[in-house]
């Protein structure tokens, strides 16, 4: 038994050590200014969706945003899917300007955001690829940066087909769960996505502010249907070997729940997704890695498979524990303990680094760092919660009642000051 202890922890202590590495060595890419994009003249169209299930408390601000983008208004139309409403959602929408796409959903259909996305497009039919060269998908709470809709023309026109833009909220300063959701923002668009784009390796989306060609969109389908759709679909274009790519400077500023419990139905409906998402794709990009020698379709494997920086730390920290108070009869250390604390330090300053650099809005980064530590731990129990009740696809939705417009959000006031 203790041979076999041994065996384990070893092993253990192997899989930590190569999780680490993935993680800490990609995020190297991420420091100094993202490079920008070549400006081009407005030259592609654009349809902009925006599911909706009773979202007449925000919907008038993203519409009025939407329609007042810094693009021509020839080039795209706002199409808001009033998805199963029981309020004033599409009315509200026509009168800002959007045309609306009202989904009813019959008796015994399953209901949700993937399912609203997949009747709008089935409606436009063959409109999507003759009318429209890009699908730009937003939520009802969003607000977004007017530059929007120039990057993607610009990323489009490049050969890019599938694009995330940078992901901000609009309510950081409401407590220390808004901030805790903000924080992780700055971190992972810097330590993950930035770095990525600069290693040439696919992002992900992140269920809002993406742009898909609308060919691309055509030719794949939307059949996501888990709780997490978009890394879903990040994982089916994977398998057609398009990666993600990465858009810095257009931002996508997203509401995100005050109560401490909200946010656990939120995020667990996340894990879910993500535990259904790996075991679906995982398998099937690890096989076209090998038959195709795809390092992108390897890259997006081990994103699926590997445990988080979350739960790393926590798995580390247990290590450490055991490393400093156990018998080593039964844990065999075959790394040094200041191996896995430089690890530690390492991340914690680049979190640091991240809310000095990224945060524009007026927070207090010491709080912030503070509220993402404790917020990230809750993490853990969710994570291995949602990994015994994967199969469960409830979806509950997340109620939205920021009622302020681009123009109200400081980091904009700020700008246009300067200007």
């Amino acid at each position: 038994m203790v041979e076999g202890v041994r065996l384990g922890f070893i092993i253990l202590q192997m899989l930590l050590l190569f999780f680490w590495m993935y993680w800490l060595l990609i995020s190297l890419f991420g420091f100094g200014k993202a490079k920008r994009l070549p400006m081009h003249p407005p030259k592609k169209r654009f349809l902009i969706l925006v599911p909706a299930h009773n979202e007449e408390k925000v919907i008038g601000n993203l519409v009025d945003n939407l329609l007042n983008l810094d693009y021509p208004k020839s080039l795209y139309d706002v199409v808001v899917i009033a998805d199963n409403c029981t309020d004033k959602t599409a009315e509200f929408s026509r009168s800002f300007g959007a045309k609306v796409i009202i989904h009813k959903s019959k008796p015994g259909e399953l209901r949700g955001k993937p399912y609203g996305i997949k009747y709008a497009l089935d409606m436009i039919g063959n409109d999507l690829t003759k009318k429209y060269d890009g699908v730009a998908i937003f939520d009802a709470d969003n607000l977004v940066s007017l530059n929007y809709l120039k990057e993607m023309n610009n990323h489009l026109i490049q050969g890019d087909q599938l694009i995330q833009c940078y992901l901000d909220t609009k309510n950081p300063q409401d407590n220390w769960v808004t901030l805790s959701y903000a924080t992780t923002y700055y971190y992972m668009n810097r330590s993950w996505q930035l770095a990525k784009s600069r290693l040439g390796l696919g992002n992900a989306i992140g269920g809002t502010g993406f742009c898909v060609d609308s060919k691309l969109l055509k030719e794949i389908g939307w059949t996501a249907r888990s709780l997490t759709e978009d890394l879903e679909f990040t994982m089916q274009c994977l398998l057609q070997g398009v990666p993600a790519k990465w858009s810095h400077y257009a931002v996508v500023y997203d509401e995100k729940p005050e109560s401490f419990w909200a946010s656990c139905i939120q995020r667990l409906r996340w894990a879910r997704g993500h535990w259904d998402v790996c075991f679906k794709y995982a398998p099937k990009l690890l096989w076209r890695s090998i038959r195709k020698l795809d390092i992108l379709a390897f890259d997006g494997m081990i994103y699926l498979i590997n445990p988080g920086k979350i739960v790393l730390n926590a798995l580390t920290g247990v290590l450490l524990l055991f490393i400093t108070y156990f018998d080593a009869k039964w844990f065999t250390p075959i790394f040094p303990r200041e191996l896995w604390i430089v690890m530690f330090l390492f991340q914690f300053l680049y979190i640091a680094y991240s809310i000095i650099v990224d945060s524009k809005q007026k927070i207090n980064k010491v709080r912030a760092f503070l509220s993402l530590s404790i917020f990230n731990f809750s993490y853990i129990p969710l994570f291995v919660w949602a990994l015994l009740t994967k199969g469960n696809k409830h979806w509950k939705r997340t109620d939205h009642s920021k009622n302020i417009g681009i123009e109200d959000l400081p980091m904009v006031v700020a700008k246009q000051e300067k200007e």
